[in-house]
């Protein structure tokens, strides 16, 4: 299922994506051996290299004379959405001759392989996600539900995400209904589904892009783009911002605490920052641990709807810190450190 590039340095990429050589993988071409060869027809995607090779020079698959070998696939993360189900499906469908025939069961061609999937029987039931979901709301509030749902669906495998979406999201809301009721001043408000939905979406899509994640992957809906209300409606975008008026005076509150080698470590970033010039910072004297130099700066980056991502190398520290996190939850670095370490940000993620 991957296809494997090799290319130099300074080769012309948009040249090689269109090449027959990037075009051709081991599942097209397999595609291709069912339809020229009826004797292929027979096997899965996996057990195909039971009798045939694959001509790495040629590109192209060879009945095989001699021996048997084990076919192997990549493992596919249930997150992948329908990457997973494309394995799923290459795992039991024989003589597909293209993508739509994968698709297609009992003469019906759907429009998704999980789509497929469901309908052969091979999606396990949800009810334990439901269980779960059902006894959580007993004694949850919204906000953990949301949490609790974007967990859930990054992390397990949710066999339908838009179905159990579907039935708890109500249980999802309760907290924005009344913040936006305190918002308008306007207890018997009585707010369209449409615009909860908007305002969920909204906020489960910050939740997932903190995990990490892209709520574009899962099938959820989308933020209805109709509804001005979300976008254009100033009480709730100051609800959703902090005040710009209180964070400049308390910024300026701040500055006035700082001694002179923190106003020069504080200035020196500061305006590096409004001068979109990039800097690396160290700070090992002792006082590094305070963080009030990053407090003002936070805040006053803040005020200019510039993005600022507080972290801290521990839980007490990224507590002081205004929206603070750890370093390694934010950025995924693994607490145990060697030499091949790397940070686990997968690339096309929100994070990243």
């Amino acid at each position: 299922m991957l296809n494997h590039v090799r290319y130099e340095p300074g080769a012309d990429l948009h040249a090689l994506l269109s090449s027959s050589a990037a075009k051709s993988t081991m599942l097209t071409k397999w595609f291709e051996a069912n339809l020229r060869h009826e004797q292929a027809r027979c096997l899965t995607y996996c057990d195909f290299p039971k009798q045939w090779t694959w001509d790495a020079s040629a590109r192209c698959w060879k009945s095989r004379s001699r021996c048997t070998k084990i076919g192997h696939m990549y493992y596919v993360h249930p997150t992948t959405s329908e990457l997973y189900y494309l394995h799923m499906l290459l795992m039991i469908v024989k003589g597909s001759t293209s993508y739509a025939d994968i698709r297609t069961f009992s003469g019906q061609v759907y429009d998704t392989f999980r789509a497929a999937c469901e309908a052969r029987g091979l999606l396990e039931s949800d009810n334990e996600w439901k269980l779960l979901f059902d006894e959580a709301i007993v004694s949850a509030s919204s906000y953990q539900l949301r949490q609790l749902f974007v967990t859930v669906v990054m992390f397990c495998p949710v066999g339908n995400v838009r179905a159990l979406f579907d039935t708890y999201w109500l249980s999802f809301i309760d907290d924005i209904g009344r913040q936006l009721k305190d918002t308008l001043v306007n207890l018997n408000y009585n707010i369209p589904h449409e615009q909860l939905m908007s305002l969920l979406i909204r906020k489960l899509s910050a939740a997932f892009a903190n995990s990490g994640g892209n709520i574009n992957d899962y099938g959820l809906p989308k933020i209805d783009v109709q509804c001005a209300f979300m976008d254009e409606n100033r009480l709730i975008n100051d609800e959703i911002d902090p005040e710009p008026l209180m964070l400049l005076m308390h910024a300026d509150s701040l500055v006035t605490q700082l001694n002179a080698e923190q106003r020069t470590i504080y200035d020196t970033i500061i305006d590096r920052v409004y001068s979109n010039s990039p800097g690396f910072f160290c700070l090992w004297t002792w006082w590094h641990r305070q963080n009030i130099p990053m407090e003002h700066y936070n805040r006053k980056v803040t005020i200019r709807k510039e993005n600022s991502d507080c972290g801290g190398s521990s839980g007490v520290a990224s507590l002081l810190l205004p929206k603070g996190r750890t370093a390694h939850s934010r950025f995924k670095i693994p607490f145990d450190v060697n030499d091949v370490s790397t940070c686990n940000v997968n690339r096309g993620t929100m994070l990243a």
